[in-house]
């Protein structure tokens, strides 16, 4: 299976991508991977009398076949249709290209890939807030302020991140990678820094099951993971009241901070760190 942005699809003609095989040979390594692994790596499409299209691929390797995805997309197909809900939602988020499966003859995945066009400028967020990264250590500043981020950017991105992801908690969707790493930042000139979010393979829509509240913790949670190292505690309370719409914590925000502080202790032990 191959699909290709109706947009993007003339410059893939252009270079004989159209197939599944053409477009794994054209970035992949000519040795083939041995065993169950990721690959990610940056390209370009480029073709006489057309602009290049720099792109992301990433592409899913599984050795053996996986029947774990038998009757069920792969992560990268999942990742194509979630940026669509993303953008529905008004969430900047990576612009998909294209998407392939590889199956054999039980339906077992083989082979899955992603493309996805290059953010221009973008940088990983812990990068941009924290480009001289140190370890907070108790009673310090965080890394971010140390490193000279202004405030006001600071809080801009803050109030970004907490509007979008209560959005997507409203209309019922959650992320399940929302990690710092999977977020990135760009200054436009003259304007606030942007968010955008990419890697989203595992989010899905639960609107009715009794795990919704669950998957809302993981999310925050995710995100207070790295919020505890690199933002203060005033910044984090002002995150969960800015998701909760207020202007002052309410009690629903205070066991909503507790809330977010067990899942992470539980779900992360190694990385706990009292705060």
């Amino acid at each position: 299976m191959l699909h290709i942005d109706a947009l993007c699809e003339p410059i893939f003609r252009a270079l004989g991508l159209s197939s599944f095989a053409s477009v794994v040979a054209f970035f992949s390594p000519p040795a083939p991977l041995q065993r169950t692994t990721v690959l990610v790596r940056p390209g370009t499409l480029a073709a006489a009398g057309r602009s290049p299209l720099h792109v992301f691929y990433k592409q899913y390797e599984y050795q053996p076949a996986a029947w774990s995805f038998l009757g069920r997309a792969s992560k990268a197909r999942r990742e194509y249709e979630n940026y669509a809900v993303l953008r529905q939602l008004d969430i900047p988020s990576a612009e998909p290209v294209a998407f392939g499966e590889q199956r054999d003859g039980f339906g077992r995945l083989r082979r899955a890939f992603i493309i996805t066009r290059t953010i221009p400028e973008a940088r990983p967020l812990p990068e941009f807030v924290a480009p001289a990264t140190a370890a907070v250590t108790s009673g310090a500043a965080p890394a971010g302020l140390r490193a000279g981020v202004p405030r006001d950017e600071r809080a801009a991105l803050r109030r970004q991140l907490a509007v979008f992801t209560r959005r997507i908690h409203d209309a019922g969707f959650f992320h399940h990678d929302l990690y710092w790493r999977n977020i990135l930042v760009t200054r436009p000139p003259a304007a606030p820094p942007q968010l955008w979010w990419i890697d989203c393979p595992r989010g899905r829509f639960d609107r009715w099951s009794p795990w919704r509240h669950r998957r809302r913790l993981k999310d925050l949670a995710s995100l207070d993971k790295a919020g505890s190292e690199f933002c203060s505690r005033a910044e984090r309370v002002a995150f969960i009241r800015e998701y909760l719409n207020e202007k002052r914590l309410s009690p629903e925000g205070k066991r909503l901070i507790r809330d977010v502080l067990v899942y992470r202790r539980r779900r992360w032990p190694e990385a706990w760190k009292g705060n």
